[in-house]
């Protein structure tokens, strides 16, 4: 799959969440979610094809926060490597011969700048190490995502190696459109861009209707935009974390989404295959034009 020329062509499906799936289908809280792509590879594997047979074109490694700073946490920071090649190996196994993107997922390391700086961590290296496992395992994308500053989305972009792999870079921030900073998100994209991403837009934090109004304020017809918007905001039920958007209403607003610009569109947090699966469906038909008054044709 040659996803830019696909993306000029047509609106394309991403997957959904991979984390809050897990954990709805019973994996204690407390587990190293990356960890399950050495454990349990064949749970993995399930839902990656889970994803695909909904429709989705682009899948997601289960390596988002597959750096040493967050798996220190779990004893696990020797394991960089290993985790982030066995997470692509698995994702291509759901991709053969589906004609399927694969993406490596990279989160932030969940430190903030002085953290890291107290404890002597170069963010640097720990962005170059994950990212080089992933190169090296023949992912075909680089997904940045979850950003909420330009500075570490910055950091990750340089310590990236040079490769055949096109960068996404994915910002989280209120319908506003300002990251916590203060920056515009327009200003921020056009940053990454400069840095080499190809694909740029924002995931996570917002439900789809907040996602439209977040689109709303950027402008089409010029960068490729993703969006990658959570099944509503959580619900703490029962001892854990319950997103309310049904997939049809989802779809709905994947559409509009669409209608403001965005070219890749998927699910982040309490998104599932069924959800995918309705995304798909309104999708399939849509294709890009160079305005946002006149957004899709067919």
């Amino acid at each position: 799959m040659d996803l830019l020329a696909e993306l000029e062509d047509r609106i394309v499906c991403g997957d959904g969440a991979m984390g809050t799936l897990l954990l709805d289908r019973g994996v204690p809280v407390e587990h190293c979610l990356e960890e399950l792509c050495v454990s349990e590879p064949d749970r993995i594997v399930a839902i990656h094809q889970e994803y695909v047979a909904a429709g989705a074109r682009v899948i997601e490694t289960n390596t988002f926060g597959a750096n040493s700073v967050r798996l220190s946490r779990f004893g696990l920071e020797d394991w960089v490597a290993d985790i982030n090649k066995a997470a692509a190996r698995l994702a291509r196994k759901a991709a053969r011969e589906k004609g399927v993107c694969v993406a490596g997922s990279i989160g932030p390391l969940g430190i903030s700048s002085q953290e890291a700086e107290e404890r002597g961590i170069d963010r640097n290296e720990c962005f170059r190490e994950q990212v080089a496992a992933l190169i090296e395992a023949d992912v075909d994308v680089i997904f940045f995502e979850t950003f909420q500053n330009f500075e570490e989305m910055e950091i990750a972009l340089r310590a990236t190696p040079k490769s055949d792999c096109i960068i996404i870079a994915l910002f989280t921030c209120e319908p506003e459109a300002r990251l916590r900073s203060g920056m515009p998100l327009i200003e921020a994209l056009a940053r990454c861009r400069e840095l080499g991403a190809k694909i740029v837009g924002a995931n996570c934090l917002n439900d789809p209707r907040a996602m439209v109004q977040l689109f709303e304020k950027l402008p089409a017809g010029g960068d490729l935009l993703a969006a990658y918007p959570n099944a509503g905001y959580p619900c703490y039920t029962e001892g854990r974390d319950v997103y309310p958007s049904a997939p049809d209403y989802f779809a709905k607003a994947a559409r509009e989404i669409a209608e403001r610009g965005a070219r890749l569109i998927g699910g982040c947090c309490g998104t599932t295959p069924a959800h995918v699966g309705a995304v798909s469906k309104v999708l399939v038909d849509l294709r890009p034009s160079c305005s946002k008054s006149a957004c899709l044709v067919g």
